[in-house]
């Protein structure tokens, strides 16, 4: 490849060519040649003089009056320019995976061969209360416990759950990637919520596993009696009257369960299911369901003093209403009273459902929700309830865009109450606060 252009060529064709009519003017053509090459020579100096400059900031494509060091500089511009083009494409690749790595919600802590911290997500520094100084320590002085050490030590694909030695009852679970040869990538999840979902539905499994086999095992029971052709007309009759109680617990049992699943696979309500629900009759149709659990041994009051109805599911909030109530009348003694409020509170509307019953310890009160979970099992039991009815006031509630708050003490009674903000709330046009809402309303628009 020739590394001189025509153009160069001519360019010192046309130095020696002055230089020899020069020098043959003054009769000293050896002076005229040197002069011509002595040119040539400053000018490949002075570009290497402009490579020189052009290298220590070589974003801009260079200038020069020589082709030769033009292409010369035009293949080093092109390079360099390939360069930071693969090293701007791995610095995105690097900052899209650095905020990857941040946006994990599971610690990611990347180690050395040796063990030690070279870097670490915010999630790690929440779990592993890590700090800046922390990076190059190895990761075995920090979090000091045996099964961390030893997974650390044999290394082993295979994940390793163990218990936070930095903070009371939380569960990790640490599994390791390779990144390179001497880097490796520490994925740490917290698992206590998980465990203790899965418990939860072991739990769940066990219960009504429970509660269908107790009933079953009376019908079974009764209808092996049944089979013995010694019995009488009378005798059958009563067994048959007996098969009542056990089979309207589980038809009660499955019919939750039902409910229970339907509100928890559809979270939220469309607003076509929505239609404008009375609270007073709501009210007086859960009284009415509910007279038979009394049996007139409870003052049941409806204090309605709110005018605004419910945007929601009538059928839903009437289930809710009557699992509070029924939960009140089965732990309220005979003669208590049970007070059921609709009232207004600003501009919202409060539901109350309150007792003058036993009471429930403050230990409890966050578990109440729980499917099948009781606080008093044989009370419970002797009264009819299948531990579900929380759990559905819960997921109605949350259909409704509100939630449900207890207030309760022991030998003095509980309340269950939620508040319905004003976009859940239908009033009448001549109602005092939907007069002021609307007018407050007009005040906002230009």
């Amino acid at each position: 490849m020739n590394f001189y252009s025509p153009r160069d060529y001519l360019l010192l064709g046309g130095l020696l060519t002055f230089g020899l009519v020069v020098g043959w003017a003054f009769a000293a053509v050896g002076w005229g040649l040197a002069w011509a090459f002595g040119a040539w020579v400053v000018l490949q100096h002075l570009e290497y003089v402009r490579l020189r400059r052009w290298s220590e900031r070589p974003l801009a494509r260079p200038e020069f009056r020589t082709d030769a060091w033009q292409a010369a500089a035009d293949a080093l511009f092109r390079a360099n320019r390939r360069q930071r083009q693969r090293s701007n494409q791995a610095l995105t690749r690097l900052r899209q995976m650095r905020a990857v790595t941040e946006a994990l919600p599971d610690a990611a802590v990347m180690l050395d061969a040796s063990g030690r911290i070279d870097s670490f997500n915010p999630a790690a520094r929440t779990i592993f209360h890590l700090t800046n100084r922390d990076v190059g320590i190895h990761i075995a002085e920090l979090v000091r416990h045996p099964k961390l050490i030893e997974f650390l030590r044999t290394m082993k694909d295979e994940p390793v759950e163990f218990t936070s030695p930095l903070e009371e009852g939380l569960r990790l679970e640490v599994r390791r990637i390779p990144v390179a040869e001497d880097r490796s990538l520490l994925l740490v999840r917290n698992v206590t919520e998980l465990n203790r979902l899965l418990s939860m539905r072991q739990d769940f499994v066990a219960n009504v596993s429970h509660e269908l086999r107790t009933p079953l095992t009376v019908i079974l029971g009764y209808l092996e009696t049944l089979q013995e052709e010694t019995l009488d007309a009378e005798a059958t009759e009563a067994l048959v009257r007996r098969l009542v109680g056990p089979a309207q617990r589980m038809h009660a049992l499955v019919q939750d369960l039902l409910l229970l699943t339907r509100l928890e696979s559809s979270p939220s309500l469309m607003d076509d299911d929505r239609t404008p629900v009375g609270m007073r009759t709501v009210f007086q149709h859960v009284t009415r369901a509910l007279e038979g659990l009394s049996d007139g041994h409870h003052e049941i009051v409806a204090d309605v003093q709110s005018d605004a109805a419910v945007l929601g599911v009538a059928n839903e909030l009437e289930s809710a209403v009557g699992n509070l109530l029924a939960n009140a009348i089965r732990y309220s003694p005979n003669g208590g009273r049970i007070v059921l409020s609709w009232y207004d509170e600003g501009d919202a509307a409060v539901l109350s459902i309150s007792d003058e019953g036993v009471g429930i310890a403050s230990e409890h009160l966050h578990r109440l929700t729980e499917r099948f979970y009781r606080v008093d099992l044989a009370r419970s039991r002797v009264s009819g309830g299948t531990g579900l009815g929380l759990a559905i006031v819960k997921h109605v509630l949350k259909r409704h865009n509100t939630h449900l708050e207890i207030d309760s003490q022991l030998g003095k009674g509980s309340r269950f109450h939620c508040t319905f903000a004003p976009a859940q709330l239908r009033r009448p046009i001549n109602s005092p606060s939907a007069s002021a809402e609307s007018q407050a309303t007009r005040g906002k628009q230009p």
